[in-house]
């Protein structure tokens, strides 16, 4: 639980960070870069964290391949 202060604190920082971000090119990467990033941040989750499963039905996978399916059809 956080207090109304870190929260209109975090809420802050948000907002500048999404200024920020708007201001920024896009840049181009490789697919296995990005998920090389992903790799990477989900190291430095402690293991009781990696462990737990927050979507056991795995929901979240069965939507990506459905949405997934739409994209190959009208390709």
């Amino acid at each position: 639980m956080i207090t109304r202060e870190q929260f209109e604190q975090r809420r802050q920082q948000w907002e500048s960070f999404n200024r920020w971000e708007a201001q920024q090119p896009p840049i181009e990467r490789a697919p296995a870069d990005i998920l090389a990033d992903l790799g990477t941040i989900w190291s430095w989750l402690p293991s009781e964290v990696r462990g737990q499963d927050p979507d056991p039905q795995k929901i979240g996978i069965q939507k990506m391949r459905a949405a997934l399916a739409l994209l190959k059809l009208r390709s």
